[in-house]
């Protein structure tokens, strides 16, 4: 089995002995299994927790980002890293999680990530975006999504960090004339859709600023500048794009899911797409890293 994270239908993607492997979609409640024996064992997230919606006191919002610690502790303790590259240019780390030997093991380190990033999602309620670690968080993928920068991993501090595989339709090859590594995309991923926030700027290359669009005004408009070039008896003719269409950010945790659609005239999407995966980061100082990739589809 390739140790590419695969795209194909909608995966829970973890690694197993440098494996990728595939668990099934999350059920309406979480599933009782053991542990791997990582040293660390996470707690329950209580129904008190759940149904305060992080409104409750304070001693029980630090309980809550206690827990989330606890949950980062023990991805970090059972993970290792895979080196995917396959020539001299590197194509990345892929976080692997060696000691998940069995179906229970595995499936209990993927309820650790469900977990993790339900209580993201609890405690994030009406957490602003539009601050200067949103920005930060939504610069760090879209530039890795476009392939100009990867995330690198989240690691125990001290210890050394490892660049991310490279996102979606990015990849790293060296360029023969050149004898350079390169960047190559595959399909039309030169439009980003990211949510509404004010002043969010990313670099340009070669003096050409990013095609970036915000919210649902920003894609019609962008749908409005597109479609004109193209014959209307064409009935071929596509448009896909990037979306981060969700984005979760509480305290240094963030759950961040990214589409990859493909269009018809319409608007309507086709059966198929260019995939998307959701990502769990924790933010060190003024930086995002990624924690694990919590579901991959294609």
């Amino acid at each position: 089995m390739s140790g590419r994270v695969r795209r194909g239908r909608s995966t829970r993607s973890y690694s197993v002995a440098g494996a990728v492997f595939a668990v099934g979609a999350l059920s309406a409640c979480w599933r009782s299994a053991p542990l791997p024996d990582t040293g660390v064992r996470p707690r329950v997230l209580t129904s008190s927790a759940v149904t305060l919606l992080g409104r409750g006191p304070q001693n029980e919002l630090e309980a809550a980002l206690e827990l989330a610690h606890d949950y980062r502790a023990s991805l970090l303790r059972a993970s290792d890293f895979t080196d995917i590259g396959q020539d001299r240019c590197n194509d990345g780390w892929l976080r692997a999680f060696p000691r998940d030997s069995t179906d229970a093991m595995r499936e209990a380190t993927a309820e650790l990530v469900d977990k993790l990033e339900k209580l993201i999602q609890v405690y994030a309620v009406d957490a602003p975006l539009d601050t200067p670690e949103g920005h930060e968080l939504l610069r760090t993928v879209v530039l890795w999504e476009m392939g100009r920068e990867r995330p690198r991993w989240d690691v125990w501090s001290g210890k050394p960090g490892r660049e991310a595989i490279a996102a979606g339709l990015t990849e790293h090859v060296s360029d023969a004339a050149s004898g350079r590594c390169v960047v190559t995309t595959r399909g039309d991923t030169a439009a980003y859709v990211v949510p509404v926030v004010t002043g969010l700027a990313l670099p340009s290359v070669r003096g050409q600023a990013p095609n970036l669009v915000f919210g649902e005004r920003g894609l019609s408009a962008l749908r409005a500048r597109y479609w004109p070039s193209r014959a209307l008896e064409d009935s071929s003719a596509i448009m896909a794009y990037t979306r981060v269409s969700a984005t979760i950010l509480w305290k240094e945790y963030a759950a961040v899911t990214v589409h990859r659609p493909i269009e018809h005239r319409d608007g309507t999407a086709l059966s198929t797409s260019n995939g998307g995966g959701t990502y769990i980061f924790h933010r060190v100082g003024n930086t995002w890293l990624l924690l694990v990739i919590a579901r991959s589809w294609g």
